[in-house]
């Protein structure tokens, strides 16, 4: 399965991102360790993120990116994400009412996905938990409300989901400050971590940016002293125009424009990307 997370973050300077994140294990015949699980569309406004089985939820989410890059009004962001988003839940429910033959029906568990981007027309981030009801046969939304004063908005996916929002309220519970930032990346990444080769999560965490520009943009994790970006740990001679983020500290370093340059010195926040 999976454990994923989407939350408005806000710096210390006020200004908010929306970030998503997860684990990549997929478990079947073997266990894989670096699978992507969050899809950047064709359009830089969102992203989604998928729980459950990888032979049904892969295939829905590449029709969704397909259907957004044949429509330029999708693609150019002229629609904006809650029109997407209306979309998206007509693709998903047609797609398996098309199923031939099923041997079992298609559960609720099989495919669960969060879908988020910055919406122009509200002004606002917007997040929303994509399920599918077997009682009405189709794929249902449901958007992500209030959560904390810290932590306006958040919400999780996956079969580990209810551990992680339950140690990211006991935190809030614990501690007074500010409001939010990376925070929550450091909570699922020790969860990551702490998870045996016998769980459903594992792997490096993975995690994106959504801005209030309307630019989605991946980062690389940091983990066990190798850069990684959607799981995969980079070759040492591999270049990115990517940032690099310490899971546990926050801290950014810079692209690896000329081979494998990690930076141990802390970077400013006002020269975070």
């Amino acid at each position: 399965m999976t454990i994923g997370i989407a939350w408005v973050g806000r710096r210390k300077d006020g200004r908010e991102h929306l970030y998503l994140a997860t684990d990549s294990r997929t478990r079947g015949a073997y266990t894989f360790d670096s699978c992507p699980k969050i899809l950047t569309l064709p359009r830089s406004d969102c992203a989604l993120c998928f729980a459950g089985s990888t032979a049904d939820a892969y295939p829905l989410m590449l029709q969704m990116a397909n259907a957004i890059a044949a429509h330029e009004p999708a693609r150019d962001r002229s629609l904006d994400i809650a029109r997407v988003k209306a979309h998206l839940l007509r693709i998903f429910t047609d797609l398996i009412r098309g199923l031939k033959e099923p041997v079992i029906p298609f559960a609720s568990g099989d495919a669960q996905f969060l879908f988020a981007g910055y919406s122009w027309l509200s002004k606002d981030y917007r997040i929303w938990t994509i399920n599918y009801s077997p009682k009405e046969h189709a794929f249902t939304a449901r958007e992500a409300q209030s959560f904390h004063p810290r932590l306006r908005k958040v919400a999780f996916i996956g079969d580990w989901s209810t551990r992680l929002r339950s140690a990211i309220a006991k935190d809030l519970g614990r501690s007074e400050g500010g409001a939010l930032y990376l925070e929550p990346l450091a909570s699922i990444s020790a969860m990551i971590a702490n998870a045996s080769k016998d769980d459903t999560i594992g792997g490096a965490p993975q995690l994106i940016r959504i801005t209030q520009h309307m630019t989605t943009r991946a980062l690389c994790v940091r983990w066990k002293n190798q850069d990684t970006l959607f799981g995969r740990p980079l070759f040492d001679y591999e270049n990115t125009d990517y940032w690099s983020v310490d899971p546990y500290s926050g801290k950014f370093s810079q692209p690896r424009k000329f081979g494998n340059r990690w930076r141990e010195e802390p970077i400013e926040d006002d020269a975070e990307p």
